[in-house]
């Protein structure tokens, strides 16, 4: 197994444990799907992973070739030691959430919502359809500036719309729930919206620079 610093590190040599025998807080979760991932540390060293796994734990990215994430096979990335993770290749429908929030419980918040609540609807479908046709340029430009005003307010608007979406979740009432349910998919026009505008601001930055 390697540490978060792509060293290497002692190999566990016990059999690893099934999952349905693990803690969560071991396992992690993940979507299963093979992805390209580039890792900024804190100290600022970047490592990139190529056909890879990724799962999250409360702390922890794990980073496997392997999609059972053997203990031997698996580097283990502590959050509190890490800028960002960038998904470079994914199969994900959700792009600018992945290239702005990277992988995690905000980008699972998001697609339990978009499969519970928009995916059922007509409204929502055509919304879908929408954002996939648009979105994959969008968060392929916030990708590339990372750091830049424009790519921090889609990130803080995607952040507060995980929010609401775990709060939904967690309500009691249908009367909250469709409160929250509205709120969110105004909030996600208004964030395609915005994401538009700071994808043509970049890019129009990208050709003064060029």
């Amino acid at each position: 197994m390697s540490t978060e610093d792509g060293s290497d590190a002692e190999t566990d040599t016990e059999a690893a444990d099934t999952d349905d025998e693990r803690p969560l807080s071991e396992v992690g979760v993940g979507d299963g799907r093979e992805k390209h991932l580039h890792v900024v540390t804190e100290s600022g060293k970047e490592i990139d992973h190529e056909e890879v796994y990724l799962r999250h734990t409360e702390t922890e990215y794990l980073v496997s070739p392997d999609v059972d994430f053997p203990p031997a096979e698996t580097t283990r990335y502590r959050k509190e030691n890490i800028d960002r993770v960038k998904v470079t290749q994914h199969h994900s429908n959700c792009f600018i959430t992945t290239a702005t929030a990277g992988e995690g419980p905000t980008l699972d918040s998001l697609r339990g919502f978009r499969a519970d609540v928009m995916a059922p609807s007509r409204t929502g479908r055509a919304l879908l359809r929408i954002y996939e046709a648009t979105s994959p340029p969008i968060a392929a430009t916030l990708a590339r500036h990372p750091e830049s005003t424009a790519t921090r307010l889609v990130r803080g608007l995607v952040d507060r719309c995980g929010g609401l979406a775990d709060r939904r979740r967690a309500a009691s009432g249908d009367g909250e729930r469709a409160a929250l349910s509205l709120a969110l998919i105004t909030l996600y026009v208004v964030g395609v919206c915005l994401g538009v505008l700071a994808h043509g601001w970049l890019r129009t930055r990208e050709r003064w620079l060029s």
